[in-house]
């Protein structure tokens, strides 16, 4: 037997008790609902943007010399919104990714606690239920 299995670092102090992460459903899935209703209004104001660089690339293929780097520059301005939008947007769909999949190994336990262990046990080898945390 491995030393390790004994936990004897932690007896002596040396290593951190891990401390239970507590989950809270009801709050973490109202902030992802709240979330989800506010992404419709950021995704609505981005298309109206990209398709206006889409525009601007289009048109950037019959640019004359002097017109392409107005063209660019018009771009990059676009650009620019899009991706300060875009980096925020991509940042909370993350964290409510991460709240998603608490709650859902929160469920798991949930289930094992309650005397459903096939279930969590079938859930957790089934695909759509394989969440890296």
């Amino acid at each position: 037997m491995a030393i390790n299995n004994w936990k004897i670092w932690r007896k002596f102090g040396l290593v951190k008790v891990p401390e239970h992460e507590t989950v809270k459903p009801i709050e973490d899935l109202g902030a992802v609902v709240d979330f989800l209703k506010l992404v419709s209004h950021d995704v609505k104001v981005l298309v109206p943007e990209l398709e206006k660089l889409q525009e601007l690339e289009k048109e950037k293929a019959v640019a004359k010399e002097g017109l392409l780097q107005v063209n660019l520059e018009s771009q990059g301005i676009i650009f620019e919104k899009i991706l300060l939008r875009y980096q925020s947007l991509e940042d909370d769909v993350s964290v409510n990714a991460i709240r998603v999949k608490k709650v859902a190994r929160e469920f798991l336990n949930n289930c094992e606690k309650a005397g459903l262990k096939d279930y969590a046990k079938e859930k957790k080898k089934d695909l759509k239920w394989k969440l890296r945390w």
